[in-house]
């Protein structure tokens, strides 16, 4: 027998899907065969994603020789969550500058800021933030 009660909710198949209506913008293109930009890319991903990322990007951007990333700390205990992170895309590196507040580090790489501008910290090789 068939059911006379409306349905409460929308079919899965004829929901809008948020990301299928417009194509991502692309912030930034890596040459993956050169093997700086390789490691800024893998570093960024293996950062960002999965159940042990440390980072959530909140914006980014490239430059001739380092990929900008402003980013917030997720597992952070100290005053300075926010970041904009430089991935050098020429050899295994990175730098860093604190923000305030995630507005500030969007701002900050908007404005052309680098993070090399004010290095408290350098890392090399295959360290991770």
């Amino acid at each position: 027998m068939p059911c006379s009660v409306p349905a409460t909710s929308t079919s899965y198949r004829r929901r809008k899907h948020r990301l299928s209506s417009s194509p991502p913008t692309i912030a930034a293109t890596l040459d993956l065969s050169k093997p700086g930009e390789a490691w800024a890319e893998d570093y960024l991903r293996r950062a960002s994603t999965g159940k042990d990322a440390f980072w959530r990007v909140l914006a980014i951007r490239r430059d001739d020789a380092s990929l900008l990333v402003a980013v917030q700390w997720l597992r952070w205990k100290g005053k300075d969550r926010y970041y904009v992170v430089s991935l050098s895309l020429t050899e295994q590196a990175l730098t860093w500058k604190p923000y305030q507040t995630a507005k500030a580090a969007r701002e900050a790489l908007a404005n052309g800021c680098s993070a090399d501008s004010s290095v408290p910290g350098k890392v090399g090789g295959n360290h991770h933030g």
